[in-house]
This record gives C-alpha cells, structure tokens and sequence, in this order.
C-alpha cells in the first residue's frame, strides 16, 4: 500500500523557501560580478569613490561653515529655528521679495555682461558641457553678489542648451533674475553694436573701469589654447569694440594666462563690489593660491598651477 507523505507546516515551508532564495541570491553575486568587465568594474569602482569624495566633501564645508560660525559667535541652531519661524509666518518670502526687488533694481542700473555660446561647433561634447557648467556658476555668482547685472547669453543651442535644460527651472526661472537666453546670434539678440564691448587677451585695448551703459561679452570658449585668436577674429569680424583685463597692470605674468568665463564674469562683479579696484576684485576671483603673492604682485604662474582655468578657460 502506498505510504501518504508526511504533511509540512507553513514554517517548514517558508523555511525552505528562505533558504532557497538566500542560495540563489549568493550564486548571483559571483555571476553578476563575472558579467561585468574589467573596465566596467573600473569605472563603477571610481564612480563610487567620487561619490565618497562628494560626500566627504560635503561633511568637511558644513563642519567649516559650523566653526566659522561658532568663532563669530553666531548660534546655528538657533539661527535654523528661526528660520523655521519666519517661512511658517510667511515672513522669509516678503524679505525674499523685497530683497528680489531691490535685485533688480540695482540691475538696472549696472553694466551688463553677454556670453557668446557660437564657438559650439568647435569644441567637443565635454568641452560645452564645462561652458554650460560655468555659465551656472556665473548665474549663481550673481544672484549671490551685492552688485548683480544683467547676463545674456547668445547663440546658446545644440549639446550646450541641452546639458542646461537638465537643470531644475532653467530657463524660465532664470529670467526673474536678470539672466535672458536665446538661440539668436549676438548681434541679433544685442543689436545695438556701440553698447558691446568683446573682452578677449588679444586686444590692445585695456580696460580702465566699467561703464554701465555697456554690455561686456566673454567669449564661450573652453579651450583657448586650440582656439587661439577666435574671440577677437569673432569681434573683429562683427565690427565690435574689443578690451581686456587690467591683469598685467597689477600682476606678474609668466606666461599667457586664461580664466574660465565665470572667473572672468566674477572678477566684473567683484570690480563694482569693491568700488572699482581692479587689483582687490582680481585677488578674490583668481583660484586660491594666494601664498604667491610678492611686494603686491601675484605670480599667476603659480596662483593657477594645477587649477583647470588654465586648460579650461576664455582669454580675458
């Protein structure tokens, strides 16, 4: 006679069911390792130390800005708490208003400054994704400085608009901050030519102050070096007036210099901040090796060694 199999408990069940998928789970380890090769595993083993780094880095300048903070004798936690309150009441948006409104209006009143983005077609996919990047970090310098300006960018199309476009309210958040964009070339987007003033290192033409009625255009270029003369070939072929900076006037130069376009834009800002000081606003943009600095000169050889401006830059 046939012997019935002895019956299972939903334990013993959901017990063999655990240890089947924890053997099947361990199997695929090796196999999803081994479908990976040797420079994939490369790649996501750097991918993941930068991502470390990122986060380490983040750790280090919210401690900095802790110490800072608690050497000025300010209190953090207090400072959060009330910065609760006022969003809760409604207060923090009426001052973010106001301050919005005093921002613009200041704009008005101030130069303005232009990026030519039409050198696309000559640089390589990375090189227009470092002009948008620095384009961002020329829009953030702004909304940050006590003295913004008006930033317009030209001929900004094709891999250069799009890498933007991954950016959260570009571009229509933008424009409330006195940034306008367009796919037009510069002198359709600016026509009036008088009101230009193309800044590039090639220029005899050094620029001694800032006038408000004129709009400063800093050529879209990332690599100077391979694009040598292209910005005043572009001036002068839009019939443009051209300049550069003072740089030579405060600085010890060693070699030819190049700055990346937000440098360039931040050191105008930091002109204006510091009441039209050429010298001041140059030693606060320029990258961070102040160590350099001899009887009041800076050796930029030195200032910009090992700093991407050098091979990622715009004349100036």
């Amino acid at each position: 006679a046939a012997v019935a199999p002895a019956p299972q408990n939903d334990d013993n069940n959901a017990s063999i069911k655990e240890t089947k998928e924890t053997i099947a789970s361990e199997s695929d380890g090796p196999s999803a390792q081994q479908q990976l090769s040797k420079s994939q595993l490369r790649k996501r083993k750097r991918r993941e130390m930068l991502a470390a780094k990122r986060e380490q880095r983040k750790a280090q300048i919210k401690q900095a800005k802790r110490i800072k903070a608690e050497a000025e004798g300010r209190d953090l936690d207090k400072e959060r708490k009330e910065q609760l309150e006022r969003e809760k009441s409604g207060e923090g948006r009426k001052r973010r208003d106001a301050l919005k409104m005093k921002y613009m209006k200041t704009i008005e009143t101030s130069f303005g400054v232009g990026f030519d983005c039409s050198f696309e077609n000559q640089m390589t996919s990375k090189e227009t994704n470092s002009l948008a990047s620095q384009i961002r970090y020329a829009y953030a310098a702004n909304k940050r400085s006590k003295n913004p300006c008006q930033i317009y960018v030209s001929s900004l199309k094709g891999p250069t608009f799009d890498f933007m476009s991954k950016v959260c309210g570009f571009p229509d958040n933008w424009t409330r901050w006195g940034f306008q964009c367009s796919d037009k070339d510069l002198v359709e987007m600016l026509p009036n030519k008088s009101k230009l003033v193309y800044l590039t290192s090639d220029s005899k033409n050094e620029l001694e102050h800032l006038d408000d009625d004129k709009i400063y255009i800093i050529g879209g270029i990332v690599d100077r070096n391979r694009l040598s003369r292209a910005a005043i070939n572009r001036a002068e072929a839009l019939g443009l007036e051209t300049a550069k900076l003072p740089i030579s006037s405060y600085f010890k130069l060693v070699t030819t210099k190049v700055l990346t376009c937000n440098h360039v834009f931040e050191i105008l800002l930091k002109y204006r901040e510091y009441g039209n000081d050429w010298k001041k606003a140059m030693l606060d943009v320029l990258p961070q090796r102040k160590n350099a600095a001899v009887n009041g000169n800076v050796d930029l050889e030195e200032v910009n060694s090992g700093n991407e401006a050098t091979e990622k830059g715009v004349d100036t």
